[in-house]
């Protein structure tokens, strides 16, 4: 068959691709709903025809950055979140524990496929549109797909490392080429520079928020695209895992930042200058505390519930999932989800869970505590669905809750848009940049880490006077502020802070199994009050009533749980729990129930005290096996460390220094990138790697 029939049919079916990323998947926002229109590559002269049509393609262009996979395996492998699949082998079990395999594949395949798919659409975009007559919406539109195309480039390096590299439409590219067929890794510090100069050049023709033409912040504005470039920046400047691309050497995998210092502290300076310009901007704030809820539960309930005026001011870019086509499962897995059978709120079950290592950081008093990781699930009992507390092997992720939420449009479609970036990551970026520019912690640095502690309600915690340790405190702050918003784990990397953050959390799940070390005093038992759920979407729920039980008398009279049929040993201890809940001025009718923290809960004791103190029967839970229907304690397990602990599929198992903090690529089927393309080197290490290219 003839070459050039060939090419031309291959670059039609690329610019037909493209054509689908944009405007034949237009975004279904918040405002409205687009009907998704059939276009081929023929009408690609029609879709860039003028500025509207073009708006809408570029609309389309952010569906490409919805992907399951960041709020699945990429949300994991942090210190704050772990997977908590039906079983180890799964894959995002592997991937949350650095295990990576390209054949199986445990690695991040989404991330590569999605991402080079946003790239030619943005590259087709870019050429087309800048070929309309100059205008404010064009330079504004033209802008947006530079940011977009940066963020796409910048997933793909903090992922994966040097990657292959597209600047021009397929349509304008020699396809019989083997550079275009089969393009070879090419170096990030070149990639992150390129993108990082097409930012500054046209991030300042985006509309500040204010002038915003659109209802919502599903689009980005010169404030998000501000803070979306200095995201970028702190990683092209930070460390990374890097090897030598000439010979492929697994022996020269090291952790570093790139060669020039001048270049890093250059790369430091625009990301201080965009942040500070966001911050004079005043358009942004944190939401405040309200009469009725923290302002940290009234941001995330509101834009769980969709209600995305009140949000605004902090939630600076969002990416819609609504309705029919363009919709996503981030409600699904993350969080307290439905009950199984029965349940108002249908089936679904959590996959992931909170270290309970990281609820316990927490200081006494941070508002954010309960609204992050709530140790309460909702289970189905007899008719209704009640608020059960949860032990330590199974605390909750809160921001994306089922009840806060509107009615999902279906079962796996939840209508709960993807947070991309708030004002107090602005904060923290700009706390951090001024950190590292001065050699230590200016006054700026300090006052914005504590608006974001201030708003927390422990703005009274110290601040660091060092470089290193002011730069661990905003890493913490950024755990604890910015958990389930999927950018934590390549923060780790990016601040070679990933392995020394690794070893103390393995080494405070060691000691909490053990109760000892800073877990010594932690109570064992804890008492629940029985709340039933109304059985509503966008309810105000936040956390079970409970009080711990510290003294030795009130331990004993519970610490054996009897069976259903001990009717004697029944009434005596519902006689002590009474006693115990009116001491505290509350009153007891049946609706409090201890539960062990330290057993799974599954466990019968737990079962047992939630059926006999809380007249309380769940027959299905909404949950992930390898983790939430195991014990905490090591004795609680027999005498042994539990499995997702210290096993042989513990917690990090996969984690090596100086090899786990990138992703190999998918080596074994035909659609993976080593099988598609004979010149693409794996990471060093794995299996595939070459080293002849």
């Amino acid at each position: 068959m003839n070459k050039s029939y060939i090419s031309k049919s291959v670059k039609s079916i690329l610019a037909a691709l493209a054509l689908s990323a944009g405007a034949a998947m237009a975004l279904t926002s918040c405002e409205d709903t687009l009907e998704r229109p059939s276009f081929t590559a023929d009408d690609i002269d029609y879709v860039f025809s003028d500025v509207a049509k073009s708006d809408l393609y570029v609309k389309g262009v952010y569906r490409y950055f919805c992907l399951e996979e960041m709020f699945r395996a990429a949300n994991t492998g942090d210190c704050v979140t772990t997977a908590n699949e039906d079983n180890f082998t799964q894959a995002n079990m592997q991937r949350a524990s650095y295990n990576y395999d390209p054949y199986m594949p445990w690695v991040f395949g989404d991330v590569y496929r999605q991402s080079y798919n946003a790239i030619e659409s943005c590259n087709l975009g870019i050429k087309r549109i800048s070929m309309l007559d100059e205008s404010e919406q064009r330079n504004a539109l033209l802008a947006e797909l530079y940011i977009l195309r940066a963020y796409a480039y910048h997933n793909l390096i903090r992922f994966l490392g040097d990657v292959p590299t597209q600047w021009k439409a397929m349509e304008d590219c020699d396809i019989e080429s083997a550079d275009v067929l089969y393009p070879t890794r090419q170096p990030r510090d070149g990639i992150y520079d390129r993108i990082i100069n097409d930012m500054v050049e046209h991030v300042n023709d985006l509309p500040w928020q204010s002038a915003n033409p659109y209802v919502t912040n599903e689009r980005l504005t010169r404030n998000a695209g501000l803070g979306i470039m200095a995201r970028i920046c702190l990683h092209a400047a930070g460390y990374s895992l890097r090897w030598d691309l000439e010979t492929n050497d697994v022996n020269t995998l090291h952790m570093a930042r790139r060669d020039d210092g001048a270049r890093v502290r250059e790369i430091y300076e625009i990301a201080d200058k965009a942040l500070a310009a966001v911050i004079a901007q005043g358009e942004n704030h944190l939401i405040q505390d309200t009469q009725d809820e923290s302002g940290f539960m009234y941001l995330f309930r509101n834009f769980t519930l969709g209600n995305y005026g009140p949000t605004a001011p902090e939630m600076m870019w969002m990416i819609a999932q609504q309705g029919e086509k363009t919709n996503g499962r981030l409600g699904n897995y993350i969080g307290v989800t439905g009950a199984g059978s029965g349940s108002f709120f249908a089936a679904m079950k959590a996959l992931q869970i909170k270290l309970p290592t990281f609820y316990l950081s927490y200081t006494e008093g941070d508002k954010r505590r309960d609204v992050t990781c709530p140790m309460y699930t909702i289970g189905h009992s007899g008719e209704v669905d009640v608020h059960c507390g949860t032990t330590y092997s199974s605390v909750m992720g809160g921001k994306y809750r089922v009840q806060w939420a509107q009615a999902p449009y279906n079962s796996g479609n939840r209508n709960i848009d993807m947070a991309m970036l708030r004002y107090s990551d602005v904060l923290l970026m700009y706390a951090e940049t001024q950190n590292f520019l001065n050699g230590g912690p200016t006054e700026a640095a300090k006052q914005a880490l504590k608006q974001v502690r201030d708003r927390a309600g422990v703005g009274s915690l110290p601040i660091p006077s060092t470089e290193g340790e002011f730069l661990e405190a905003v890493m913490h702050e950024r755990q604890w502020e910015l958990a389930d918003e999927f950018i934590l784990r390549t923060d780790l990397v990016r601040t070679n802070l990933l392995d020394k953050f690794i070893t103390e959390a393995k080494a405070d799940l060691r000691e909490l199994s053990e109760h000892t070390g800073k877990y010594a005093d932690l109570p064992t038992y804890r008492v629940y009050h029985k709340s039933l759920n109304e059985g509503i979407y966008g309810d105000n729920f936040l956390m079970v009533e409970y009080f711990d039980l510290t003294d030795p008398e009130e331990i004993a009279a519970i610490a054996t749980m009897p069976k259903a049929t001990q009717t004697a040993k029944i009434k005596e201890v519902r006689e002590a729990m009474k006693k115990m809940v009116e001491a505290r001025g509350y009153t007891y009718n049946n609706d409090w129930y201890p539960i062990n923290l330290f057993q799974a809960i599954t466990s019968d004791y737990n079962t047992n005290s939630r059926q006999i103190c809380g007249t309380i029967v769940v027959s299905t839970w909404g949950l992930g096996s390898t983790i939430t229907t195991k014990a905490t304690g090591k004795d609680e397990n027999g005498g042994t460390y539990p499995e997702w602990i210290d096993g042989e599929n513990g917690l990090f198992f996969g984690y090596k220094k100086n090899f786990s903090e990138l992703s190999p690529f998918a080596g074994n089927l035909t659609g993976h990138p080593l099988v598609d393309n004979p010149r693409l080197t794996q990471l060093p290490g794995y299996p595939g790697a070459k080293s002849e290219y």
